[in-house]
């Protein structure tokens, strides 16, 4: 007996060396592993906010409540009835739910957290709750096609959202918890708070001359019984985007209409035959050639010009007009007399220096780039038509960039939805500062009475602009009927600080010819933009030395 309790105790000796010394980290690593477990938690999703401050999109705390059937089985009836009350889910369904066989169901998503975390401070048997985030946008309508959504995962899926979704989302940090034999945390030593998100997303866009745009483009709209528009304002100097508007748009803070939103950011994505809005552009590469001069004159008469088997039209006879007249009344046979002074490589290389054929800006889901076939491609008929804006596509977007040389004494910039406190990149010289303020003269003149832009006056300010309508093209041809009404323009005209462009998609009360339909959109963004800018007025103001 005496060698069996001496052998049993040698063993229980050994056992503990074994356990305690020669292999003590094992069995620590093992208890620890029973009691404590590593969590990764999020930092909260970044701000989005506008170039004053001005929160356009924050992350909002909530709890996605769950239960587990076999535990919630054990919830009073009274229990019960709390839970209905305060989730609004009937009784019913709750009993329900005690019979699955499951271990899981979600009881409801998105709960605000002062009702999430009463139900839970009540200690009812089965129901559990997992905290997270969702997306809040203060201004809903006024930029969601800009900010665009966010998923559950904190992931961007549309607009901003996505295109800065590596800064917006920050980075994970990691902590140990401990927990009971369910696997609830009961204790966090490492908790230090909720920490701090990263530094906000700063835009390009002024949350007011926004609200400016998008109610001028809104009451356009409803006037002319329009299918979809958008408009942009631009800063001259900078190429930053002060507004960005479509219509229709959406309230992204509605969850039950986020199936079938409308979140195509049509002033990026959508490109359409620009019309007599290129007019300019053409213009200025004979003018840089020296091919013509503002007071160089050409016969339109009758109004209507046989080129290449095709007949081109004016809307009316307006007979020998010089090229400043060519562009104020919108002659296209006078423009097709000036594409015959040029050659098609030259036009195209004109026309991409004006940014036209390429992105007007990067970093933004589905920005299209328009549509401009090599020069090798162009019959004399269509370098004809691409003189008046027909055989190439631009967006909005475009549009103003290319106008934005001529504000900008002829050096493009490039666009950008993103503020930048430390000043701007250098631009690139398009065409001599003699040529942009010899074509800014002729839009002012489009301006005046007699042009076709008179619409786009504005009370104490001088203006420039040029109107556009175009043929909508479905890419399988022009649709009988249905036209787009565009307009672009500068303001103020003495020292240009912004550029304006509208488009409204198939106006169908009224007339659909650009000037009408645009001209009281750009009006009206102006009157307002201007003054917010503190413009001084300069309609008193001569262009001396001209």
């Amino acid at each position: 007996m005496l060698v069996v309790m001496s052998l049993a105790f040698a063993a229980l000796v050994g056992r503990a060396f074994w356990i305690q010394v020669a292999n003590s980290d094992f069995y620590i690593a093992q208890g620890r592993a029973r009691y404590q477990r590593r969590e990764s938690l999020r930092v909260p999703r970044a701000k989005i906010v506008d170039r004053n401050g001005n929160i356009l999109a924050i992350g909002e705390p909530i709890y996605d409540l769950w239960v587990d059937p076999n535990r919630f089985a054990g919830a009073s009836t009274a229990q019960l009835e709390i839970v209905s009350s305060a989730l609004d889910v009937p009784v019913e369904r709750l009993k329900r739910y005690r019979l699955a066989s499951s271990r899981f169901i979600y009881l409801k998503r998105l709960v605000d957290v002062d009702t999430a975390e009463l139900l839970l401070a009540k200690e009812i048997p089965g129901l559990y709750g997992v905290r997270g985030e969702k997306r809040y946008f203060p201004e809903g309508a006024l930029a969601a096609q800009i900010i665009g959504l966010a998923g559950r995962a904190g992931q961007g899926v549309e607009g901003i959202e996505l295109a800065a979704n590596k800064w917006l989302k920050g980075s994970v940090e990691r902590r140990v918890v401990v927990v009971d034999r369910l696997g609830r945390v009961v204790e966090d030593p490492e908790y230090a708070g909720i920490p701090e998100p990263s530094a906000n997303v700063v835009l390009s866009i002024d949350r007011n001359i926004q609200r400016m745009a998008f109610d001028a483009l809104k009451q356009g709209i409803e006037r002319s019984e329009a299918k979809a528009g958008c408009a942009i304002v631009v800063d001259v100097v900078s190429g930053e985007i002060l507004a960005l508007v479509n219509m229709p748009t959406f309230d992204p803070n509605d969850g039950a209409g986020k199936q079938m939103t409308p979140t195509r950011n049509r002033a990026l994505t959508d490109a359409f035959e620009p019309g007599s809005t290129i007019k300019p552009i053409v213009v200025a590469l004979a003018l840089e050639k020296g091919v013509i001069s503002e007071r160089t004159r050409f016969d339109t008469a009758p109004g209507t010009l046989r080129f290449h088997g095709k007949v081109v039209h004016d809307t009316s006879n307006h007979g020998c007009i010089d090229t400043t007249e060519i562009i104020s009344k919108s002659s296209n046979v006078g423009m097709v007399k000036i594409s015959e002074l040029l050659s098609a490589t030259e036009m195209w290389r004109n026309f991409r220096a004006f940014g036209l054929g390429g992105l007007p800006l990067s970093g933004f889901p589905g920005v299209t780039a328009g549509v401009l076939h090599p020069p090798t491609r162009w019959r004399p008929i269509e370098k004809g038509t691409m003189a008046y804006g027909y055989g190439l596509s631009v967006s909005i977007a475009q549009l103003a960039r290319a106008y934005q040389v001529l504000a900008n004494d002829g050096v493009i910039m490039p666009l950008s939805l993103y503020h930048s406190e430390g000043g701007h990149l250098p631009g690139t010289r398009v065409i001599s500062s003699a040529t942009a303020r010899s074509v800014r003269w002729m839009l002012e003149k489009t301006v005046e009475p007699g042009g076709t832009a008179t619409m786009a006056s504005v009370p104490s300010y001088r203006v420039g602009a040029k109107t556009g309508t175009a043929r909508k093209n479905d890419g399988n041809g022009y649709r009988s009927g249905q036209y787009l009404g565009i307009m672009a323009g500068i303001a103020p005209m003495s020292n240009p600080r912004i550029v304006v462009a509208v488009m409204i998609d198939t106006p169908t009360r009224g007339t659909f010819y650009g000037g009408p339909v645009a001209g009281p959109i750009f009006a009206r963004i102006l009157k307002g933009v201007l003054p917010y800018l503190g413009v001084v007025p300069d309609k008193a103001l001569i262009a001396v030395g001209r």
